[in-house]
C-alpha cells in the first residue's frame, strides 16, 4: 500500500493510517517520496500523481484533482494574483482529495461503515465518496452547523449526528462511536491519508505554474497547510523545485461573527505547532483577518470574476490584499488557495443579500417585531437596542425592544458583545437559518 511507510517522528515506530503514534501519541509522518521527473507526469486527475500516493486494490474516485489555476483580471487591488480553484472538485472542496484515499482505505480494510467529524466540507465529501463505494456513513457535526451543509450530507445518504458547540465535541463523539464498533474512523486530524491526499494540491501547482514564491492558505486546524508543505517536500525531493515557497496561514480574529466560517474558527487546532514551524521554515507568517471582511471579498469575487466561494475560502483574498499592500508578496508569483464552494454557505449569503420586508397576516405582533429585528441586525442597519428602537419607528417602548432581544439571545438566535459605549448584537448561524426559513415562509404566503 505505502510507497514509504509512515513513521512516528519521535519513537520511529511504523504506523498504518493514524496521524498520531499508537505508542507515544506524537505526530506520524510519511517520509519524503522521490517521484518521476515532472515531464513524465500527464496531469489528468489527482491519481495522475499515483507515484506519490498509497496503492489500493480498488481506488474510489470521482475524478478529483487537476483543479484549474487562473489569474485575477478584474480586481486591481489583487493585481494578477493566481487562484487555485479547489472548489471545482466534485463536491466543491479540497477535501475530495483526502476522501478519495480515505474511502479507498476503508474498502481495502473491508469496513462497512465510516464515521467522521467535521464542520461541513469534509463531511459532505465523506458522504459522497462513501456513496460511490456503497458504504454507510455517519457524520458527526457541531450543533447549529449551516443547514445547507447538513442537507448535502443527507442527500448523499449519510446519517448526521449533531452534538456540542464545537468541532472538538463532534470529534470526541466520532471517536467514541468508532471505538464501540467496527467502524472506520475518517476524522481528518486522526487519519494520515487526509494529509497524503491533500498534498497533491502543491504537487499540481508545481506542474501548473513556474517560479511560485508565495502561497496563501486558510489555516483552520492546520491540515491543509501541513499537506501543502508535504507536497512541496515531495516536489523538492523529486527535483521539480529548488526552494519551497513562503507559506502564509490565514486565521480569524476572535469576534462575535467568527461563526461565519466554522472551518476557520477551530477551538483546538490540532496541527497548530506544526503550522508555526512550517511558517518559520518557509519565512511566511500567519495573517489574522476579520470575519465580516470575508463576505465582502467573496461577493466582490463573484461579481467581478464569476467565482462563487464560501466565506472561509475568501479569507485568503483578504490576507492577499494585506500582504500586497505591505509589499510582502508579489502578485505575479503568488497563489491563493480557494478551498470551498459558496454553495456550502447559501444561507449566510441569502441573509446578507435579501432585505425585502412583508406584512404577514396571522402572525402575532411579537413575532412580526422579532422578524423585523432580525432583518435589521442581519443587514447591519441597526445592531444595538436604541438604534433598533429608532429604526422601528419608536412604536413600542424601548424596554419591549430589549425584551425581544433578550428572548432572541436566550434561544441562541443572536449573540451580543459589549463595546465601550453599548451592547451590540449579531446573528448566529442558527439565527441566519431561522431568518431564512421565516423569509421563505413569508414568500410562500
Amino acid at each position: 500500500m505505502w510507497k514509504q511507510q509512515p513513521l512516528c517522528t519521535e519513537c520511529h515506530k511504523e504506523q498504518e493510517s493514524s496521524l498520531r503514534c499508537s505508542k507515544c501519541n506524537n505526530l506520524v509522518f510519511v517520509p519524503t517520496i522521490q517521484g518521476p521527473h515532472s515531464s513524465k507526469i500527464n496531469l489528468d486527475t489527482m491519481w495522475s500523481l499515483s507515484e506519490f500516493l498509497p496503492s489500493f486494490t480498488k481506488p474510489i474516485s470521482l475524478f478529483e484533482g487537476n483543479t484549474p489555476v487562473i489569474k485575477v483580471e478584474n480586481i486591481p487591488k489583487y493585481g494578477n494574483l493566481s487562484l487555485k480553484l479547489e472548489f471545482r472538485n466534485p463536491t466543491g472542496s479540497f477535501r475530495d482529495r483526502a476522501l478519495s484515499l480515505v474511502v479507498s482505505d476503508a474498502i481495502q480494510k473491508k469496513k462497512k461503515t465510516i464515521v467522521g467529524a467535521s464542520t461541513g466540507s469534509f463531511g459532505i465529501s465523506l458522504a459522497a465518496y462513501s456513496a460511490k463505494a456503497n458504504l454507510e456513513t455517519i457524520n458527526v457535526v457541531p450543533q447549529n452547523l449551516e443547514l445547507s451543509k447538513i442537507e448535502q450530507m443527507k442527500i448523499f445518504g449519510s446519517k448526521v449526528i449533531e452534538i456540542g458547540d464545537t468541532y472538538y465535541d463532534a470529534k470526541l463523539k466520532a471517536q467514541e462511536l468508532a471505538s464501540k464498533s467496527d467502524h472506520y474512523l475518517a476524522t481528518p486530524d486522526v487519519n494520515i491519508l487526509t494529509i497524503e491526499g491533500q498534498k497533491t494540491i502543491s504537487l499540481e501547482l508545481v506542474l501548473q505554474l513556474k517560479n511560485i514564491t508565495a502561497i496563501i492558505v486558510p489555516r483552520g486546524a492546520g491540515s491543509l497547510i501541513f499537506s501543502i508543505f508535504k507536497g512541496f517536500l515531495d516536489a523538492q525531493e523529486s527535483g521539480w523545485i529548488e526552494k519551497i515557497p513562503e507559506i502564509y496561514a490565514v486565521s480569524l480574529e476572535k469576534s462575535k461573527v467568527s461563526h461565519l466560517a466554522e472551518s476557520l474558527n477551530i477551538e483546538k487546532p490540532f496541527l497548530l505547532e506544526e503550522v508555526k514551524e512550517i511558517l518559520h521554515k518557509t519565512k511566511g507568517s500567519e495573517i489574522e483577518i476579520k470575519a465580516d471582511e470575508m463576505i465582502t471579498a467573496a461577493m466582490l469575487l463573484a461579481k467581478k470574476e464569476g467565482l462563487f466561494i464560501e466565506p472561509a475560502s475568501a479569507s485568503v483574498l483578504v490576507a492577499a490584499e494585506q500582504l500586497l499592500d505591505k509589499n510582502k508578496i508579489s502578485a505575479s508569483s503568488s497563489v491563493a488557495i480557494l478551498s470551498g464552494s459558496g454553495f456550502n454557505a447559501l444561507n449566510i449569503y441569502a441573509a446578507q443579500m435579501r432585505g425585502k420586508k412583508k406584512v404577514v397576516w396571522g402572525l402575532s405582533e411579537n413575532s412580526t417585531t422579532k422578524f423585523e429585528i432580525l432583518n435589521l441586525i442581519a443587514a447591519a442597519k441597526a445592531v444595538y437596542g436604541y438604534s433598533i428602537w429608532v429604526s422601528l419607528g419608536k412604536v413600542q417602548s424601548l424596554q419591549s425592544i430589549y425584551q425581544h432581544l433578550n428572548e432572541l439571545e436566550a434561544r441562541g438566535i443572536i449573540i451580543s458583545s459589549k463595546t465601550a459605549k453599548r451592547k451590540e448584537f449579531e446573528l448566529t448561524t442558527k439565527g441566519y437559518e431561522t431568518l431564512e426559513k421565516m423569509r421563505n415562509l413569508i414568500d410562500f404566503i
